[in-house]
């Protein structure tokens, strides 16, 4: 073991190292509670919730890519209100700092879920603005800046004292100046990236291997496009930046680190590796104490450019 400080600071939150689950890859942690202590994370975002119980997309909804996978899952969830009975006494066990993640169809269904999720005492709110807006002809929150600010405000205004991290969509020609809207609203930092619109074809059937027909591409495939928006995020805002996408070893973590992130979060490397986020950490910790560092947070934005 190494004398690398790994605590980082992401919003005034502080985590005992900087590797968090990401949202959708974990559930609500208890099944991955069989394979490892939970409380050797950073953080746990939860499964996305709405503010309503959701079945989520039909059948296909998952299917595998080169390097990747393809879901169209759908925000499969039992509801905030159960989240908060139910699975949030299970992740206080642990010695962890637990993120809701939230997605909703109008801004009000955004500061409602806020404002339930601050009273039950969540260290903070991760807010995803790749929901289509209804009040907007189904227009994603996080395609247009004055969609993703009005929904940032809502949820700075219901979420008392608890941070709130947006969550920006890669599918946009230019993520900084969405970024920029979301900080301007008061958003406590950024998270990025979301899943890229991908779709695959059977050719035999000629049909689409989802049901939905596209679906939401993550995997290593997208740590480079993760790594680029990442570092010009970093660039265009001041608040702290969680960075994800493809991230499956120490190395992938350092380069978004690097770029400009503050911590990082695992997904899609857990349905094949579920000690993935542990072996992440000691990667990330090997990294620096091989560089002479005294703590993980030297890396973030250390990318020297040509």
């Amino acid at each position: 073991m190494s004398n690398v400080d790994m605590r980082v600071t992401l919003a005034g939150m502080t985590m005992k190292n900087p590797v968090v689950v990401a949202s959708g890859t974990f559930g609500f942690g208890r099944e991955y509670s069989q394979f490892f202590d939970l409380s050797e994370l950073g953080g746990i975002c939860a499964k996305g919730l709405t503010l309503l119980p959701r079945e989520g997309n039909p059948a296909p909804r998952i299917a595998e890519t080169p390097m990747g996978i393809l879901n169209s899952v759908g925000l499969q969830n039992p509801g905030v209100d159960a989240f908060i009975a139910e699975e949030l006494p299970f992740l206080r066990q642990y010695d962890v700092k637990v993120i809701a993640n939230i997605s909703g169809n109008t801004p009000e269904e955004y500061g409602v879920m806020c404002e339930k999720l601050a009273g039950a005492g969540v260290d903070m709110i991760e807010v995803n603005i790749s929901c289509p807006n209804v009040k907007a002809g189904g227009l994603a929150y996080g395609t247009r800046p004055e969609l993703a600010a009005e929904v940032t405000e809502m949820a700075k205004s219901h979420a008392g004292s608890v941070p709130v991290m947006v969550k920006l969509s890669p599918n946009v020609t230019d993520v900084t100046e969405i970024a920029r809207a979301v900080e301007a609203a008061g958003a406590d930092a950024v998270s990025l990236i979301n899943t890229i619109r991908g779709m695959r074809i059977d050719v035999n059937t000629r049909q689409p291997i989802l049901k939905m027909n596209t679906g939401g591409l993550s995997g290593p495939a997208v740590l480079p496009v993760a790594v680029r928006m990442v570092w010009e995020v970093s660039q265009a805002v001041k608040v702290p930046v969680l960075g994800m996408g493809g991230v499956s070893k120490g190395e992938d973590a350092a380069q978004l680190m690097l770029a400009g992130a503050s911590a990082v979060a695992v997904g899609t490397a857990l349905f094949a590796d579920p000690m993935a986020p542990i072996r992440v950490r000691d990667g990330l910790e090997a990294i620096a104490a091989r560089q002479g560092l005294f703590a993980v947070r030297e890396l973030t934005g250390a990318v020297r450019p040509w």
